[in-house]
C-alpha cells in the first residue's frame, strides 16, 4: 500500500484534467445517479488547490477497518474493491458530454460530489459526501458557487457551496479515507458490518458461548459504534479458539471483572451490567500493562 499511497500524493494535479461531478444514491441495481457539471476555469484551478492542500496534509496512512480510526494527518487505506465506490466509479466514468447536468435540479438534494482528476492515463477520484443538502451560508469554510448557463462558477454571494476538502481518494485499485464516517455513509458500509453482526449470532461456535444471546443483542442494539465492534469480534474469531470459554472464566475470577457463568453449563450468563465488559473481551480489548499492571480498556489494538 504504501507505493500507492506515495503514488496518490505524488500525482501532478496541477496539469490534471478535472471533472466534476454530483451523485445521489439510487434504489436501482445502479446504486447511484451521477450528473457532470461543467466548471469555468477560476473553479477548476481552486479545485486542484484544495486537493493539492489535502495531499499536504494526509502524510501517514494505515489499514482501514470498522474501529480504525485518523488524526489530523493521517488516513485509512482499503480495496475499493467489495464496495460501493465500484458502482458510483461506473457512473462518473461514463462520457462527459453525455452525462451532463440540465439544470439545478440535477444539483439539489445531492448526496455528494465527486471531482475526477485525469493525467498521463492516471486517475484519481476525490469524493466528499454532502451532510444534508449544499450550504449556502459558511462563507470560511466554503466555496460558494452558483449555477448558471450550464456551468458551475465560483462566486462572492451565497449559491452552492464546495467544502475545503474531501472525505475519500481512490487512486488504481485503493481507497484512501480522510473521513471515515463520511466514507461509511456515502458508500452505505452500515449494512456490511449489519450483516457481520447477524452472521455472528447465527454461528453454533458463537452462540454456544452464552446461556442466552438476546441480552447482548439487546445492548448492541442499532449502534453503529457497538455493530463496528460485534462485527470486529465477528473478523477476529477469538471466541473459536479453542479452550477461550476456560481461559475467560479463570481469568475473570482472578482479576473480579464481574462476568456471570453458569455453574453446571460454564456459558457466560449475558446481563446489561457485564455486556459492555463481554464485549471488551471478545475484542481482546482489555490489556494490561506490564509496566504498571494497570488494566485498561482500550478503543483498538494493533498487534506488534
Amino acid at each position: 500500500m504504501s507505493n500507492e499511497f506515495n503514488s496518490l500524493r505524488t500525482f501532478d494535479f496541477a496539469q490534471a484534467t478535472a471533472h466534476l461531478w454530483v451523485f445521489k444514491k439510487s434504489t436501482t441495481s445502479k446504486k447511484y445517479l451521477a450528473h457532470y457539471v461543467p466548471t469555468d476555469d477560476a473553479l477548476t484551478n481552486t479545485l486542484k488547490e484544495l486537493i493539492q492542500s489535502e495531499m499536504k496534509r494526509i502524510t501517514e496512512f494505515l489499514p482501514y477497518s470498522y474501529l480504525s480510526q485518523t488524526n489530523e494527518n493521517s488516513c485509512l487505506a482499503t480495496s475499493q474493491q467489495g464496495t460501493d465506490f465500484e458502482f458510483l466509479k461506473a457512473q462518473v466514468d461514463r462520457p462527459e458530454p453525455e452525462c451532463h447536468a440540465k439544470g439545478i435540479k440535477d444539483l439539489k438534494g445531492a448526496d455528494g460530489y465527486l471531482v475526477k482528476f485525469s493525467n498521463n492515463g492516471e486517475t484519481v477520484y476525490a469524493i466528499k459526501r454532502s451532510t444534508a443538502s449544499w450550504k449556502t451560508s459558511y462563507p470560511k469554510k466554503f466555496i460558494n458557487i452558483i449555477f448558471s448557463d450550464g456551468e458551475l462558477s465560483a462566486a462572492e454571494d451565497n449559491g452552492f457551496s464546495i467544502e475545503r476538502n474531501f472525505d475519500f481518494f481512490c487512486k488504481d485499485a485503493l481507497i484512501f479515507i480522510a473521513n471515515k464516517r463520511s466514507f461509511e455513509s456515502a458508500m452505505q458500509c452500515k449494512f456490511a458490518y449489519t450483516q457481520a453482526f447477524s452472521d455472528l449470532q447465527n454461528s453454533p461456535s458463537f452462540s454456544a458461548l452464552f446461556t442466552n444471546l438476546q441480552p447482548l443483542v439487546t445492548y448492541v442494539g442499532n449502534n453503529s459504534i457497538q455493530l463496528r465492534r460485534m462485527a470486529t469480534v465477528e473478523q477476529k474469531n477469538l471466541y473459536a479458539q479453542p479452550n477461550f470459554l476456560a481461559n475467560l472464566q479463570s481469568v475473570n475470577g482472578t482479576r473480579n471483572w464481574g462476568i456471570n457463568f453458569d455453574p453446571v453449563t460454564n456459558k457466560i450468563i449475558a446481563c446489561d451490567l457485564t455486556a459492555k465488559t463481554i464485549l471488551q473481551v471478545l475484542l481482546d480489548h482489555r490489556l494490561m500493562s506490564e509496566v504498571t499492571d494497570n488494566i485498561y480498556d482500550v478503543p483498538d489494538a494493533t498487534q506488534i
